[in-house]
């Protein structure tokens, strides 16, 4: 099959990278040249292919707002299809609304996949044969939709039935997101942290800032909670919390 797709990204906690690299396998071996990008870098509009895939995780019932503005940003279009696959460990509400902004915006929403995957932010100890387990059936379900969509069986439609009111106030307006950076503050331990930076650089609404050698959180938190899962010594931690625990899923032995 001679085709190009533009895969574009966003994983937080490694769930949804997970599911990329399992995405990418499978097309590359029905022979379909995959490109990959990242979410919180923009739309390229230097290439074009024949499809775009589009890969994120729900957060707080919906999507944190740089994700639905990389959607709201992508240019006009004249039928070029979509697919979209969410991992998520709750309900949610996405689809719908991704539906209709797409289908305004003149793309073709073809299918969309919603997959359950292992919860990375705990207050207890973690359960690595569940998350295995979880991961397993993750895959599975992955392989199925590619399957189904070279099949051309599409589908659009959400199994995880969310609050729309919840999904709109977190899409369209701060509120949400004031309200549990008052509650879930991420902060550093200077007495752990080696001053590697990696929390900054991949933070993709840039709102962690090294000031005389303290990486400091500011006020644009979007709860990916990516910065405290690639930790390497763990110095990240929500304020006032220190039973809560964070994992990144590529270190769960699979």
């Amino acid at each position: 099959m001679n085709k190009n797709v533009d895969f574009y990204y966003f994983s937080g906690t490694g769930n949804t990278k997970f599911i990329v690299n399992h995405t990418v396998k499978s097309l590359e071996s029905f022979g379909i040249g995959v490109s990959l990008k990242l979410i919180e870098n923009g739309y390229d509009s230097l290439e074009s292919a024949s499809e775009i895939w589009v890969a994120f995780p729900v957060n707080a019932q919906s999507m944190s707002p740089f994700i639905w503005r990389f959607f709201k940003s992508l240019p006009y279009s004249k039928g070029t299809k979509v697919f979209v696959m969410v991992t998520l460990n709750e309900s949610a509400h996405v689809l719908s609304p991704l539906y209709s902004l797409l289908t305004n915006k003149g793309y073709a929403p073809a299918s969309s996949c919603e997959i359950k995957m292992p919860n990375n932010m705990v207050d207890t100890d973690f359960c690595q044969d569940k998350n295995r387990e979880m991961l397993i059936a993750a895959s599975k379900k992955a392989d199925r939709f590619i399957c189904d969509t070279m099949a051309s069986n599409f589908l659009w439609k959400s199994e995880f039935k969310g609050s729309k009111f919840i999904s709109f106030l977190t899409r369209e307006t701060p509120l949400p997101w004031v309200s549990m950076r008052l509650m879930l503050r991420l902060e550093t331990t200077p007495t752990r942290c080696i001053g590697c930076g990696i929390c900054a650089n991949q933070c993709p609404v840039r709102n962690i800032k090294k000031v005389n050698q303290i990486l400091i959180h500011g006020h644009n938190c979007q709860f990916c909670m990516k910065c405290a899962a690639i930790c390497p010594n763990k110095a990240i931690k929500v304020s006032r919390k220190e039973n809560i625990k964070f994992q990144y899923t590529q270190n769960i032995i699979f």
